[in-house]
């Protein structure tokens, strides 16, 4: 089956103003007919940069982009303290398929996209210009991050005291310039347990006996959202600006960590002066509450 799709000049102009995506569909000299299969599920309009992912399906690269969900629950990888980050695009982040909401990763279809482009010319063109508008509105980018700590069994020349593990927490991401703070939760026995950092290196050194869970939270700067299902709206009024995270210490040799491989979505320029004002009010009232950690531990030389 087949629909009809006119080819639109990126200059012209509609009664009605159309979404970026769109594509219109009249009797205007130029229409191409394009096959139900050469058609994103997405977005509804022809396949444009197809990627197809590990369960068999095909959209555009940005609609797998945008829509698929990177799960930290699925995410979530062990790795060695010294893993490095890798630079990963978009669609190349374990994440949930759209359509299926399985596990999956996608591949760039070279091959395909060159057939679309030779078979519907004038609207494969449209649509190169669509996308263009899209990528100076709004983008998605990766982040890596890393939860974990690092530990060390240390002598305690006090026999009544039962601290005899120094441990380190810490949260690690390769786009530090993202992160606007970092909320991080000890366990209600320890002193001021509710610290907030909003510079790295974002850790918490500590003396304990035994392990608890560490909750915290990561806050993206203004114009920025986390692109999964477990990101909540900041107090601040950011949507999806929070991500929350939980770490079991681990006191096995050295320590341990976990990788997440993340996306994050830039809002439109346009919007991001409403949010910095909405952001700044609060933190300000935030600042005044705010209390310094007298537990931290300066770390050795």
């Amino acid at each position: 089956m087949k629909r009809k799709a006119a080819a639109v000049s990126p200059g012209e102009k509609h009664d009605q103003e159309p979404s970026p995506k769109s594509i219109k569909d009249d009797d205007r000299e130029g229409e191409e007919e394009i096959d139900e299969d050469d058609v994103c599920p997405i977005c509804q309009n022809l396949l444009y940069n197809p990627v197809i992912t590990r369960c068999n399906h095909t959209l555009c690269e940005s609609c797998m982009a945008h829509w698929a969900d990177a799960s930290i629950t699925s995410q979530m990888t062990i790795v060695g303290l010294e893993d490095e980050a890798p630079i990963l695009l978009p669609h190349e982040i374990e994440t949930r398929c759209p359509m299926c909401r399985s596990s999956t990763t996608a591949s760039v279809d070279g091959s395909r996209a060159s057939k679309l482009a030779s078979q519907y010319p004038s609207t494969y063109h449209a649509r190169k210009a669509d996308e263009q508008m899209i990528d100076e509105s709004q983008a998605v980018e990766t982040l890596t991050l890393y939860i974990g700590n690092t530990h060390n069994h240390i002598r305690n020349e006090d026999t009544e005291s039962k601290n005899k593990h120094e441990w380190k927490f810490f949260i690690r991401t390769s786009r530090n310039d993202l992160i606007e703070e970092v909320q991080i939760f000890l366990h209600p026995t320890f002193r001021n347990p509710r610290i907030i950092q909003q510079w790295p290196p974002f850790e918490v050194r500590r003396l304990g006996w035994g392990t608890f869970d560490i909750y915290a939270n990561v806050i993206l700067k203004v114009g920025y959202s986390w692109l999964s299902s477990e990101a909540e709206d900041a107090n601040d009024g950011g949507e999806k600006g929070l991500l929350p995270l939980k770490w079991l210490l681990v006191f096995d040799g050295q320590g341990s960590q976990g990788r997440c491989r993340l996306k994050v979505k830039k809002e439109k320029e346009g919007q991001e002066a409403e949010i910095a004002a909405q952001r700044e009010e609060v933190r300000r009232l935030w600042n005044r509450q705010r209390e310094r950690d007298p537990d931290y531990v300066q770390p050795a030389d």
